[in-house]
């Protein structure tokens, strides 16, 4: 078993304060709690992938090989990489680069979307979504092995 954090990423104002980071404080943030995550002992830090406020994390790999360049055992991943709305290729070739960075530390998670207002952004219709899934992680599949 392995004990993480994940973060979807979401921007919402402090508990305490009731002040909302800005999207840099809130990625940096991130970036802390995954080296803090580490320092206690934890296994994993995993990011999600959102591409719509009030989220942050659209690019998990970039984020994910920040935080690679921070630690040194600290297992990465994704906590869901929008299998529908990348390009598998893409998809392969970011986070093949990744997992040689952070010397096999990573981890990839692949799912649908299921949001609404992302499809468009990708020219998809939610109802799209599973076979466009299913599809492409066909045409992936060959790479990711």
């Amino acid at each position: 078993m392995e004990l993480g954090i994940y973060s979807v990423g979401d921007v919402t104002p402090d508990p305490v304060s009731g002040r909302t980071p800005s999207e840099g404080q809130r990625l940096a943030a991130m970036v802390t709690i995954a080296v803090k995550a580490e320092e206690v002992g934890l296994d994993v830090f995993a990011a999600g992938e959102h591409h719509h406020p009030p989220y942050v994390a659209s690019s998990p790999a970039t984020l994910l090989g920040y935080v690679a360049a921070r630690t040194e055992r600290l297992m990465l991943s994704t906590a869901t990489t929008l299998i529908t709305t990348n390009d598998p290729v893409r998809i392969t070739e970011d986070y093949a680069v990744l997992q040689h960075l952070a010397g096999g530390r990573f981890d990839l998670i692949v799912g649908r979307g299921s949001s609404a207002p992302v499809c468009p952004l990708f020219g998809r219709h939610l109802h799209e979504s599973e076979a466009a899934g299913r599809r492409e992680l066909r045409a992936a599949a060959p790479a990711l092995a």
